[in-house]
């Protein structure tokens, strides 16, 4: 099974899928939408975002300057498919791919096909979660008018850089994902209408909430991306690197055993 990075898993799990007409949108009050449509104009669109078919990126962990963990993917976001390659707690190289709508698919351990079928669907489960986990990182912010959520304009709060945020807190109805007791505050720049960082509370987690930056935003294809995440309080970053959105992606990514770096 892949090894767990220290990072807690975050978010609710969005199933990628075949291109459909926009779905409705969840809950928000007039300001919050307003301030959630400023940030999707920074981020490049919702239209953007929709016609990107393909993500590659590196999911990294680095504690008091060292790399810890380093998790691989490949998203056919299109088709609703990912390849994730990271180590196992015997730092044997796994690479699992898994449908991310049906939560099936197939695991390698040092090159080979796992044969046994409950260590199959303990990989490509392990895989699934770290999907969920990584790609929220890089991606929540297309996410906060998603189906089943509920978003609030929570005024406007100083930082201690001086800045006048305006945060949203982000909420879910029940059931939806894997975690829908997660709690979030985003902390918008008026300036820039991008997260500079935000505060969340897992339902894992007793309170306070935790804080992490969001910065290092850069541009990939028709959209930008936060690629580095300092945790507060922690001598520990995560990082974002080998970030891209092909027009396209090798087919054997999603059906060969050899990784794929």
């Amino acid at each position: 099974m892949f090894a767990l990075a220290f990072v807690a898993l975050a978010g609710f799990a969005a199933i990628a899928k075949a291109k459909t007409p926009p779905p409705p949108m969840g809950k928000a009050d007039e300001k919050a939408a307003a301030v959630a449509a400023q940030l999707d104009n920074a981020l490049g669109g919702m239209s953007a975002w929709g016609s990107v078919p393909y993500v590659r990126f590196d999911f990294v962990v680095v504690k008091d300057g060292k790399e810890v963990a380093r998790f691989r993917h490949w998203w056919d976001k299109r088709h609703g498919m990912d390849r994730v390659e990271g180590p196992d707690d015997k730092g044997r190289m796994v690479a699992a791919i898994v449908n991310l709508q049906t939560r099936k698919g197939k695991s390698f351990t040092a090159g080979l096909p796992d044969r046994d079928s409950s260590e199959v669907a303990a990989q490509v489960d392990n895989a699934y979660q770290r999907w969920v986990n990584d790609s929220y990182w890089l991606m929540m912010p297309f996410k906060v008018r998603d189906p089943g959520t509920n978003l609030k304009y929570s005024g406007v709060k100083k930082g201690s850089n001086g800045v006048d945020y305006e945060v949203l807190e982000l909420t879910f109805d029940k059931g939806v994902g894997l975690t829908s007791g997660d709690h979030y505050w985003l902390y918008v720049n008026p300036k820039t209408h991008l997260m500079d960082k935000w505060d969340y509370l897992l339902e894992s987690m007793k309170p306070p909430a935790a804080s992490a930056t969001w910065e290092g935003w850069t541009k990939v294809g028709p959209v930008r991306f936060s690629t580095m995440h300092h945790f507060q309080g922690k001598p520990a970053h995560l990082q974002f690197e080998n970030v891209a959105t092909p027009s396209s992606m090798d087919e054997s990514i999603f059906t060969d055993a050899r990784p794929k770096y």
